[in-house]
């Protein structure tokens, strides 16, 4: 008896593994980031939310970052963020009742051997504009740049697993 629970086991564990490899799954962290940038230069302003931001996205993907460029390296280069903020209803008293936050950031990626290519990130948030709560909306509108930070970082990483490069190519050769 115990035997064939065994064996009923690991047929239960092989299957959902087989499913698993089948339907593409793969590991969190194993997206290949640090095969095709296995170092970078970061050039931004220095001591800002959003470079912290991608340094720590970049550290925790294996990547090095350096400070001194060189041929074999890519150059992601992060230019000014910028925040806006416009009216889109009224009160009946035409105070603002709702506001939409804007995030645009410009960002550029230069793989080695390749010419820079450059992005753009475009975020809008809306959010209720209470005058009577003022500390309570600078708040609501600081965490929401905050997470529109958080957002931009995640997307620079996402174009850099996007593009390809000279690494790129040897990896594609290895899996096959």
């Amino acid at each position: 008896m115990p035997t064939l629970f065994y064996a009923f086991k690991s047929i239960i564990l092989l299957s959902s593994l087989v499913f698993l490899s089948a339907c593409g799954f793969h590991l969190k962290h194993n997206d290949g980031l640090v095969e095709k940038y296995p170092k970078i230069v970061l050039q931004s302003a220095p001591n800002t939310d959003l470079t912290r931001l991608i340094k720590l996205r970049l550290r925790g993907a294996g990547i090095t970052i350096v400070e001194t460029p060189s041929d074999d390296i890519a150059i992601l280069k992060v230019n000014a963020e910028r925040r806006t903020s416009r009216t889109i209803s009224l009160y009946v008293t035409a105070q603002n009742a709702e506001q939409e936050l804007g995030y645009n950031l410009s960002y550029s990626i230069q793989s080695p051997g390749y010419e820079p290519q450059n992005f753009n990130v475009n975020l809008y948030r809306d959010f209720l504009d209470d005058s009577e709560q003022a500390l309570a909306k600078s708040r609501e509108s600081e965490l929401l740049t905050k997470e529109l930070r958080v957002i931009a970082a995640d997307h620079i990483i996402n174009t850099m697993l996007s593009l390809d490069n000279k690494n790129s190519a040897l990896i594609d050769e290895k899996k096959l």
